[in-house]
């Protein structure tokens, strides 16, 4: 069952990228620049951070199957519309378009976190390959919409990415989910270090949506190049996943920031294409094993609830991060916002230092 998952997760998730990289680069065109995009961003977003907790607490006590598949055939509507607009795009119809995917997505992503803990035999591996799924397409969807999209422009990407539903509804129709158990009141407080720690990361960490697009347009290169970054960072993330029992927890904050400082100031797309790769190593490594720890820990009646409180604090970090990096790199420039990036992973780091919650699971 599982395995089906992660094909369905796989096919679903590389359509969903070659979307959200054509998006993203209309929302700044379309727009005129980054606030655009970062104005894209909460749309999309906000509802997620908003929803996604109450729509977990909601779906612990209801059978998932029938619910998981409703939300994937919306969403293979909604790209099915966009398919259609994709000659007519206006900046307030992605903003429209960005709101109502991001209600859907608030409803499906606590689903899909919690599946590893309901199907995998063995968490610690279920949890990394469904994150290194998630960063594999990552990095395979947005070259492909980047490269489809500045030679044909967006309707090629929108289509691809609504043919992709189909293979995935098929699947997740094969899917069998456990009942559902009788819930307990989740105990937020229980979890609010672990999630702020992920908030904070995701706040400072996660907005390359927002500088790696600046990246490449100061370089005066285009959309092509844009997802070759974004697939650099799914290609770091899949050597991560080689590699996740020799990375050890404390480089992960540190190595975040130093590369970000890296970025701020190296010469050259070679050198920064290297320090991206090592950054999606990086990266799958602190969100796979932030995972892990909260799927393990959670008992399974409310672990749905428990990975809509990660959706909150992953995704809600977008927004506000993109709205404040898009702020800094216009005022003060982007190396500015890059060192700002950089020297609040590493603050991290030393303020969790001695946290209790630091210490590596030895299982994972």
């Amino acid at each position: 069952m599982f395995t089906l998952l992660i094909i369905a997760q796989a096919c679903s998730l590389t359509g969903g990228f070659v979307q959200t990289l054509v998006l993203s680069w209309a929302a700044a065109e379309l727009g005129g620049g980054l606030y655009s995009l970062a104005g894209y961003m909460i749309a999309c977003y906000l509802p997620v951070a908003v929803l996604s907790y109450p729509f977990g607490r909601w779906l612990d006590r209801r059978p998932q199957k029938g619910w998981l598949v409703a939300s994937e055939v919306v969403l293979a509507g909604l790209s099915f519309v966009l398919w259609r607009m994709a000659e007519r795009l206006t900046f307030p119809f992605l903003l429209g378009f960005g709101a109502v995917w991001g209600v859907v997505r608030a409803f499906q992503t606590p689903i899909y976190q919690s599946l590893p803990r309901r199907l995998a035999k063995d968490l610690s591996k279920g949890t990394a390959l469904l994150t290194v799924v998630t960063y594999a397409a990552r990095g395979l969807g947005p070259i492909i919409g980047g490269l489809l999209y500045q030679k044909w422009g967006a309707g090629p990407p929108f289509l691809l990415n609504f043919i992709s539903f189909i293979p995935s509804v098929i699947l997740l129709c094969c899917l069998k989910l456990p009942d559902p158990q009788k819930t307990k009141k989740i105990r937020l407080r229980q979890w609010l270090p672990r999630v702020g720690k992920i908030f904070l990361v995701s706040f400072l960490g996660v907005n390359y949506n927002v500088t790696f697009v600046a990246l490449v347009k100061d370089a005066g290169l285009g959309s092509g190049s844009y997802g070759i970054a974004l697939g650099l960072l799914g290609g770091g993330a899949l050597i991560g996943f080689a590699l996740k029992k020799y990375l050890p927890e404390k480089i992960f904050l540190p190595g975040m920031g130093l590369l970000n400082l890296a970025l701020a100031f190296l010469p050259g797309i070679w050198w920064r294409g290297i320090c991206i790769l090592l950054y999606g190593i990086l990266d799958f490594g602190f969100f796979s094993t932030a995972v892990f720890e909260l799927s393990q820990k959670a008992q399974k009646e409310e672990i749905t609830s428990v990975m809509g409180l990660y959706t909150v604090a992953t995704v809600g970090a977008l927004p506000v991060g993109a709205l404040f990096w898009s702020f800094v790199s216009k005022t003060w420039g982007l190396p500015v916002a890059l060192c700002a990036i950089g020297g609040g992973l590493i603050l991290l780091f030393f303020i969790f230092k001695g946290d209790k919650h630091e210490k590596r699971n030895e299982n994972f």
